[in-house]
């Protein structure tokens, strides 16, 4: 049974286990006026002194050849509650990485990094796929049952072609503020002047015609949900979540990184939840199935079932962690390169952000995992000798330590104990 702990250690408590085993019995023996064990007796007092560490193992060896006493066990030695505790221990340990390990975190890591270098050509491609949507029969139906609606105004100061990043109607991250406006029937927006905020309420479309207004909740949503989804196949896509609140701020340079970042340089090519969210996310999702398939047909292999263990799920995040920060850290590279190079707010199209964050949630998840080894690890010597010292300062142990050195000891009255402290 490996334990972390060298073999010649628990031969060594295994054999003097033993030989207290054999002391304890032939003091009950003795003391009960029964046949003695000779050999065991024997055995202890022929067991040679002053040897060591070296030595004591050789010696151990020996007696466990001779006597033929198998392989040492720690349930041998170790009682039910010490054994629980070294499991809890054994299950909380970090698995070193094998080279499999290496070549698989490589292989991924690679994947993410090659899906943020190429991140315009697998735009595009899934722009592609999503057009062939937008022209199904089903999107263009959904397309005319939520025409009309508060969230589509573009008059003055919410129009163009970004409009969709001017209020909170095609942001999915204010689901709540999107579903008012449709079932008030009123659109609702927030545009800046001379440093003051101005809440702005429509309750008609350009030409004179009163927004569609659905009070039923149920079908409010129906629609809202249909209005998104026959906008999201569109090159603009919808904005990040929560990205409009950004455009409702005070400080106009941060209104027009918002607005600059979502509109991009050509129609489609900004910071919007296909290319913010969707595109990158499937390398990320090709760099979990990778490592995740690995991690639990490795352990299928070992141990005959796919469950992974405390142990082999914190190594799971130690790999998923290095090869997401490998895809990241291409991802802020080359957003770097292409700010500097004139693409200016419109390269943060190219921020890898659902990697970003997985890796940020990997890392709290390794850090606690250390943190749960580190509890679970043995008391160090410094803690070992301050609780057997600890034992010492008890008044009662210093009462006797006084009567031991006290030449009056003998006339003095014994000291008076405690029984509630005993």
């Amino acid at each position: 049974m490996s334990t972390g702990i060298g073999d010649d250690h628990i031969g060594n408590l295994d054999a003097l286990t033993r030989d207290l085993d054999a002391i304890e019995s032939i003091t009950a023996a003795a003391l009960s006026d029964t046949p003695i064990d000779h050999a065991a007796a024997q055995r202890i007092t022929s067991t040679p002194t002053e040897l060591t560490h070296a030595e004591l193992t050789a010696h151990h060896r020996r007696l466990r050849e001779d006597l033929g006493w198998g392989e040492p066990e720690w349930a041998d030695i170790l009682d039910p509650i010490a054994l629980a505790r070294l499991d809890e221990w054994r299950a909380t340990q970090r698995l070193p990485w094998e080279r499999g390990d290496l070549v698989v975190v490589g292989v991924s890591g690679l994947i993410g990094a090659l899906g943020n270098l190429y991140d315009n050509h697998v735009d595009a491609a899934v722009l592609g796929g999503l057009s062939l949507l937008k022209n199904s029969d089903l999107l263009r139906r959904w397309e005319k049952q939520t025409a009309r609606l508060p969230i589509d105004y573009t008059g003055p100061k919410f129009g163009g072609p970004a409009h969709r990043v001017r209020s909170a109607g095609h942001d999915i991250g204010r689901f709540f503020a999107a579903l008012k406006q449709i079932r008030t029937g009123t659109f609702e927006g927030t545009w800046w002047e001379d440093g003051r905020q101005v809440i702005e309420q429509v309750t008609r479309t350009r030409s004179g015609l009163p927004f569609a207004q659905v009070r039923e909740p149920h079908l409010a949503v129906a629609l809202l949900l249909k209005h998104w989804a026959a906008d999201f196949v569109t090159p603009m896509s919808l904005p990040l979540p929560g990205w409009t609140l950004l455009y409702e701020m005070p400080n106009a340079d941060l209104r027009k990184f918002a607005h600059d970042a979502y509109a991009g340089t050509n129609s489609g090519d900004g910071l919007n939840l296909r290319s913010g969210v969707l595109t990158p996310g499937l390398g990320m999702l090709a760099t979990e199935i990778v490592i995740r398939t690995h991690t639990h047909l490795d352990a299928y292999r070992s141990t005959g079932t796919p469950r992974l263990s405390t142990a082999t799920t914190a190594k799971r995040t130690e790999m998923l962690l290095a090869a997401h920060a490998a895809a990241g850290a291409i991802s802020l590279s080359k957003t770097a390169a292409a700010a500097i190079a004139g693409e200016t707010v419109v390269a943060a199209r190219h921020l890898d952000v659902p990697v970003l964050m997985r890796t940020g949630m990997l890392a709290l998840k390794a850090r606690s995992d250390a943190a749960a080894r580190a509890r679970a690890g043995a008391p160090s010597w410094e803690q070992l000798l301050a609780d057997e010292a600890a034992t010492w300062t008890l008044p009662e142990a210093i009462t006797i330590a006084d009567l031991l050195t006290d030449p009056h000891a003998d006339s003095a009255p014994p000291p008076r104990m405690d029984p509630t402290t005993l």
